[in-house]
């Protein structure tokens, strides 16, 4: 196979849809924030697997097969792969829509590695993943030197990362996989005086933990960020927030950082988007992400990332 089709592309989008090729199958489903006319009328008849719903996580949303590209169903719902730069992953669609991964993470790689790459001059490198569903994030740090803590509160996510380690060949890797709630973790952490360089987290809107605690972020962020600051190292990188959801405030949540450690003019922000980009030369906003450093740490400009 060309290791061009291997990869991910975002075709087009528009009319509330976007059309993705993740590695060989080109995927047509919905979109928020997809609203422009489509930029390429003609290329969604390429679509191979369409999931039927006004919006993801539609409950009576489905998936079928175009008639037009004679592929069989229930084989494309037992799932394909692509990649990821050298990371390998598995692709499953979700009766939600989602097909396992989220590739507007990967405009962070870059940031990761060359992060990960200076701080390791000052000894190992811990990284606390939470949220971390299937992982590709996760594999991309420890390719790059970090010890991970890949956690998220669904087992079925971490099983699935594990395979993506092994089909990466990265499954000798300084990783450990933890199935619990972000939030009783961290907790557990800081009584235990565990001491991170890098915390990344992506948390849903919405959801449950290992044992049925239910999230609500505009409730529970906050207090979890607080724990997450306090678990970083004295030679801490910092904390990455990444979110779908609206309305989360880099100052506000700053403020309380900076309150919950009696400090002041101790953290400094950054906020970047989160977009995907098609064929085009199209942006598809996909929410925004902040980073919150030690202040007065040499930062990476973010003309030096890919994708900003």
């Amino acid at each position: 196979m060309n290791s061009e089709r291997q990869g991910y592309e975002l075709i087009d989008f528009g009319d509330g849809r976007k059309l993705e090729r993740f590695g060989s199958i080109t995927v047509d489903r919905p979109a928020r924030g997809a609203w422009t006319p489509k930029a390429i009328p003609e290329a969604w008849e390429s679509a191979e697997l369409i999931y039927r719903g006004e919006r993801m996580n539609a409950s009576d949303g489905s998936w079928q097969a175009s008639p037009e590209s004679g592929r069989n169903l229930a084989e494309l719902m037992a799932g394909w792969e692509c990649k990821a730069r050298e990371i390998t992953l598995q692709i499953i669609p979700q009766k939600t829509g989602q097909l396992g991964v989220f590739p507007e993470h990967w405009n962070l790689w870059d940031w990761y590695a060359q992060s990960i790459h200076n701080r390791m001059t000052l000894g190992p490198v811990r990284v606390l993943h939470l949220f971390a569903y299937t992982g590709s994030s996760s594999l991309w740090m420890a390719s790059h030197g970090a010890m991970v803590t890949h956690l998220d509160a669904m087992k079925h996510a971490v099983d699935w990362a594990r395979v993506n380690a092994k089909l990466s060949g990265l499954e000798d890797k300084p990783i450990r996989w933890i199935v619990e709630d972000a939030r009783r973790y961290a907790a557990r952490e800081l009584k235990r005086n565990s001491r991170y360089e890098l915390v990344v987290l992506d948390p849903p809107s919405y959801g449950h933990g290992r044992h049925g605690e239910a999230w609500e972020i505009h409730r529970d962020l906050v207090s979890l960020m607080k724990d997450c600051w306090q678990l970083l190292s004295e030679n801490a990188i910092g904390v990455v927030l990444t979110s779908h959801s609206l309305n989360i405030s880099a100052k506000e949540l700053r403020m309380e950082l900076e309150l919950a450690t009696g400090k002041t003019d101790r953290i400094q922000t950054v906020v970047f988007p989160s977009f995907l980009e098609d064929c085009s030369g199209r942006r598809l906003e996909c929410g925004e992400g902040i980073r919150f450093e030690p202040a007065g740490q040499r930062t990476i400009e973010e003309s030096q990332i890919d994708g900003y």
